[in-house]
Parts: structure tokens; C-alpha cells; sequence
């Protein structure tokens, strides 16, 4: 399993990668006004501060939207097809994009409440997905 981020990434959410790896949350904090930020980045979006903190969320939020995909995007995916990715609108206010796991798609409903899931995803490594919240959050 690889140390660095997925996709090539610049590493400056290495920080969020490693936290997945371990089951757990992590986004940055902004310092001055606490703000959580995804993606992560050197300005807070809310009051152009740059001290931020990475630290952990509770992984629960709210199905935003999904879509089924019929194509992989990612080669470990393939066998998986159709496979449904949501954008999940987490409790602490990020919105995130993650799988859909633990859980038909034909029961997925806008509002519902979710919870996270870490999975292995081939040359990506653990990456967070989301399922029922009645199952409870699952840290890796």
C-alpha cells in the first residue's frame, strides 16, 4: 500500500490520506476561524487565513446526491461495475465524494443519513466511502 496521496497529488492533504489509512476523518481547521476546508488548501476560503490545523471529524453526514457508474474510473473498480459514488455533506460541513458501499443504490435516498467506511482501492490505497448511518461508522 503506498505511503504517498493518490492520483499524483501535490501531498498538500497528505494529512487526510494518512488519516484514512488509519480510519479516521481528517480535514484542516482553520486556525482564526474554524473553518474546515476540503480540499485542502494554503488560504482559508472563509477569511484568507493561512494557519490551519489538520484534525479529526466525526465521519457521519447526509446523502447530497449519487450517481451509478457504468464505466470504471479506476482500474481496481472494474469488476464492480455498476458501482454508486455519493456526494455526501458531511456534519462538520465539508462536502466530500466517496463510494456508496454497504448497500443496494436502489435504496439510496437524498437525505439519508450516512456514515464512513474505509476501503482498499487498488493503487489508490484506503480511500473513505460512505454507507448507512444505522450501521455506525466503520474505522478501518
Amino acid at each position: 500500500m503506498s505511503s504517498q496521496a493518490p492520483y499524483g497529488l501535490s501531498g498538500d492533504d497528505q494529512p487526510f490520506w494518512d488519516g484514512a489509512r488509519e480510519g479516521r476523518l481528517v480535514f484542516q481547521h482553520c486556525d482564526e476561524c474554524g473553518y474546515v476546508r476540503w480540499p485542502a488548501a494554503g488560504v482559508c476560503p472563509e477569511c484568507l487565513a493561512r494557519q490551519a490545523t489538520w484534525a479529526e471529524v466525526q465521519g457521519t453526514g447526509t446523502l447530497w446526491s449519487f450517481v451509478v457508474y457504468h464505466r470504471a474510473y479506476a482500474p481496481a473498480l472494474k469488476d464492480q461495475i455498476p458501482y454508486p459514488v455519493a456526494l455526501v455533506e458531511l456534519d462538520c460541513g465539508v462536502r466530500i465524494l466517496g463510494r456508496l458501499v454497504d448497500m443496494d443504490p436502489a435504496d439510496a435516498v437524498v437525505g439519508m443519513p450516512l456514515a464512513v467506511r474505509y476501503r482498499e482501492v487498488g493503487e489508490h490505497g484506503v480511500v473513505p466511502a460512505f454507507g448507512p448511518a444505522e450501521i455506525g461508522v466503520d474505522h478501518g
